[in-house]
């Protein structure tokens, strides 16, 4: 029913992806780390949301609440004096701490409407946060859901900048580390195709940790894979199909994007249909098999 061969050489290439994907990630996530992108954005998204870009009145005092930001000592003034910005903020916390800086607990709706005018100066925040009051007749559970739900949709669209933010990384990183390691799909997938065996020596373990998988991808350009800087994957460069190679580095980069669950879960299917039968090359009347 299936060709083998196109399934050892979907393994070799989903293997090959699967670990570049897990180094790749790896690498985005230390970045990250190191550059507090993720309180960053948030940050920002919080300015963008409060409509205080200068940082100088609701989004600071939000910052300062022991609700939104509990590790810092809640005396900042500028951006600087953050010295352990959130990396999340829980909606229903967000909430609590609109409401208590709005000072809208235990008063009614037209109380908390003249709360919001006193505290609230910005036209848009203000219209929004008296049309809350007003949809819920001032029912202090119901303003909290309201302002926690709208939290989450302004957070959804910081997460969606975020992404595209790290993606972007993702492709960059990407590039850099398969030119370095001269990984083209192109070039390992001819290989693949003429020498189909070379695939079936993969420990094809969906499991396995990220330094186990650059082992393996190793051990591969030992076995054949034209993948390094060897003296003839160097000549194969500056050859004629030194193109292709580029463009295999591109498809490569690019299939690296997919994320490691990705290829985590496609190697697992290609594991499960190469393990249904023995291959054609397998079925040898010298093979003893059981039934």
């Amino acid at each position: 029913m299936f060709n083998s061969t196109i399934l050892d050489l979907a393994l070799g290439l989903v293997f090959i992806f699967l670990a570049l994907s897990l180094a790749v990630s790896a690498t985005v996530e230390a970045l990250a780390s190191i550059r507090n992108w993720r309180s960053r954005s948030l940050l920002q998204g919080m300015k963008d949301l409060l409509n205080d870009s200068e940082f100088a009145g609701l989004a600071r005092d939000m910052y300062n609440h022991a609700l939104v930001n509990p590790r810092d000592d809640g005396n900042a003034v500028t951006e600087r004096d953050l010295k352990t910005p959130p990396a999340y903020i829980d909606p229903k916390g967000f909430a609590y701490a609109l409401i208590d800086l709005t000072n809208l607990a235990g008063k009614s709706p037209v109380a908390m409407k003249s709360a919001i005018d006193l505290k609230i100066k910005n036209r848009q925040l203000n219209n929004f946060l008296n049309g809350v009051i007003d949809q819920t007749s001032g029912d202090l559970g119901r303003v909290r859901d309201e302002l926690a739900a709208w939290f989450d949709n302004g957070m959804d669209r910081v997460s969606g900048a975020y992404k595209r933010k790290t993606q972007a990384w993702s492709l960059v990183i990407a590039l850099m580390m398969i030119a370095s390691l001269n990984v083209s799909a192109i070039d390992i997938g001819r290989v693949l195709w003429q020498q189909p065996t070379i695939s079936r020596t993969i420990a094809a373990n969906p499991n396995q940790t990220l330094a186990q998988a650059l082992k393996q991808l190793d051990e591969l350009g030992n076995a054949g894979i034209p993948i390094g800087w060897t003296e003839a994957n160097r000549a194969t460069f500056c050859s004629t199909r030194g193109i292709w190679t580029a463009l295999g580095w591109v498809v490569t980069a690019i299939a690296t994007l997919f994320g490691a669950p990705f290829w985590f879960d496609a190697l697992q299917r290609i594991v499960r249909l190469r393990s249904a039968g023995p291959s054609p090359s397998e079925k040898r009347p010298d093979s003893g098999r059981t039934a």
